[in-house]
């Protein structure tokens, strides 16, 4: 994979886009060109994934190289940790307004929904996660007991990292409409035995 490609690659993603927009605003430019470099070799190690497992891999191989860049900047997993998310959620914060307004039109019942079409079509075992169902009246519920996402950071010695991915789906799900309840109370991240996702309206 060439840098450029890398460069397309992390412009495409909210989070990765908000990190080298982090690096650039505090001048960290030689940095980023070696976060770009790691990038590649990242995606060279992982050439043989399936399509279903790199849809999530081009979004947590560079934030893997953006951590490990931190790490070396900063001098510790702790303050690494403390800039990735300070810088990860930029973009990400000033879009959920957007997201909340448009959840007022009445879409924000349909979400539920949203999460079976999700499960089946983007977190199935193609992309290396594994669930069981969990019986609900009220909602979309599922335990998530494998996590590619969890698996790929402890590949490269950084689980810690993992709970940023996490921090994400409360950030989106939980602020979405007063009336659409994000009740996940685990997280294989945090060591719990699974993710226990449940999402329903009040």
């Amino acid at each position: 994979m060439t840098i450029k490609e890398v460069k397309t690659i992390i412009g495409k993603h909210i989070v990765t886009s908000s990190l080298e927009a982090g690096f650039k605003r505090n001048g960290k430019y030689r940095a980023l060109e070696k976060v770009y470099a790691r990038t590649a070799e990242l995606f060279e190690e992982n050439k043989d994934a399936s399509k279903e497992l790199y849809a999530h891999l081009s979004q947590i191989l560079p934030c893997i190289a953006f951590y490990e860049s931190l790490k070396k900047l900063t001098g510790s997993s702790e303050k690494a940790l403390e800039v990735f998310e300070k810088w990860a959620f930029v973009k990400f914060n000033s879009l959920v307004p957007a997201m909340q307004t448009i959840m007022k039109t009445g879409l924000y019942k349909k979400v539920p929904e949203l999460g079976e079409m999700l499960l089946e079509k983007t977190f199935n075992e193609a992309a290396g996660f594994a669930s069981r169902s969990v019986e609900t009246d009220n909602g979309f519920a599922v335990d998530m007991t494998a996590c590619p996402y969890l698996e790929t950071c402890k590949k490269y010695g950084c689980p810690e990292l993992t709970p940023v991915f996490c921090k994400s789906d409360d950030l989106i799900y939980g602020n979405l409409h007063p009336d659409l309840v994000w009740a996940r109370t685990q997280t294989l991240a945090t060591g719990g035995e699974c993710c226990d996702f449940k999402l329903y309206l009040k």
